[in-house]
């Protein structure tokens, strides 16, 4: 095996050498907003039963007035606006106000065999949160479509990776060395502008005195927190924040059957460590990743083909007549 080379290391074995205490101590602390929601609908549902009630009054009078006059020019395109748009409220509303939570965390491990007689490892865990909400509206729906149709599951997976080591003088020691993961500090929670491409590597000792990882925005995106603590704004406006410690029970080892069921290859996910610790000045190794804007690309890509790449949605109007052209077309994407 290369010096360039992470082994992936099956958990069974893992365990059968070393403990998996290891594995639950090192795992991130995460403080969560629980103002992390789905955009609010009350609009959506208001709207929503006037333009039915309208819809059903003027279908009455149509149908009272057909002896004397009917035009199908002007009914036939009104139902089909009315329901477009009762279809986009309907989909909204169901889908809004809900809480986001962060539900459990995977991982996986991978192995590193120096020359110099000192082991790596890289324990890459993958904090699950039950959804994601953009901050825009409209694409907000446009990815729920995605997710329907193509990865067949709401979860937003993301991704910290812990580096650790052993020495063989002390085989059975972990010497934990730092985190790796995309890095948000001072990003407004629901600013449009991420990148995804920001990776940081902080040393071990960045994480006492209780500075947890806190996530930094709608895209589950971390910083410190004493990052948020600075962003007064942030701390209160997403307040109260829920600190998710793991145990056993919601900390998980990911099998590649799994993520099969997953559609892992559909996700903006690389899974290989992104660090080689064994070289010297490993701290200022950078990491970009073709893959970290798919979703959001895929997305991108289905509004300018379907509604105009001129055209900037933002409402919910915006997507009348198109809902059910973009569901189709992620349903053609999978064939």
């Amino acid at each position: 095996m290369s010096n360039s080379d992470w082994k992936k290391v099956d958990f069974q074995d893992f365990i059968n050498q070393y403990e998996n205490q290891v594995v639950i101590e090192n795992a991130p602390v995460i403080m969560h907003s629980k103002k992390d929601k789905e955009h609010e609908a009350f609009k959506s549902l208001v709207t929503l039963i006037f333009i039915v009630g309208f819809t059903f009054i003027y279908v009455a009078i149509s149908i009272m007035l057909i002896p004397i006059y009917f035009n199908p020019y002007i009914f036939y395109p009104i139902l089909l606006v009315s329901g477009s748009i009762s279809g986009i409220l309907l989909y909204n509303y169901i889908h809004s106000n809900v809480n986001i939570k962060l539900i459990e965390c995977w991982f996986e491990i991978y192995k590193h065999q120096s020359n110099d007689n000192t082991t790596h490892f890289c324990f890459s865990y993958y904090p699950v949160f039950s959804g994601k909400c953009l901050p825009n509206m409209a694409k907000n729906i446009v990815y729920k479509l995605y997710q329907d149709e193509l990865i067949k599951n709401k979860l937003d997976i993301t991704q910290v990776e812990v580096y650790l080591k052993i020495l063989s003088s002390e085989p059975k020691n972990f010497i934990p060395i730092g985190y790796f993961f995309q890095y948000s500090e001072g990003i407004p929670f629901r600013s449009e502008e991420i990148n995804r491409n920001k990776w940081k590597f902080f040393p071990i000792e960045k994480s006492s005195n209780d500075n947890y990882l806190a996530t930094a925005n709608w895209d589950h995106q971390f910083e410190w927190r004493e990052d948020l603590e600075l962003d007064f704004d942030k701390l209160n406006d997403y307040g109260p924040w829920i600190l998710h410690r793991w145990d056993h029970q919601k900390l998980k080892p990911l099998t590649n059957k799994y993520k099969r069921t997953l559609n892992w290859d559909l996700r903006p996910i690389k899974d290989d460590p992104k660090l080689k610790p064994w070289m010297s000045k490993f701290e200022s190794q950078e990491y970009e990743d073709f893959k970290s804007y798919k979703d959001l690309q895929i997305v991108n890509e289905v509004i300018e083909r379907i509604i105009g790449p001129i055209v900037k949605i933002k409402k919910l109007k915006d997507l009348s007549g198109y809902l059910f052209e973009i569901k189709s077309y992620f349903r053609d994407l999978i064939v």
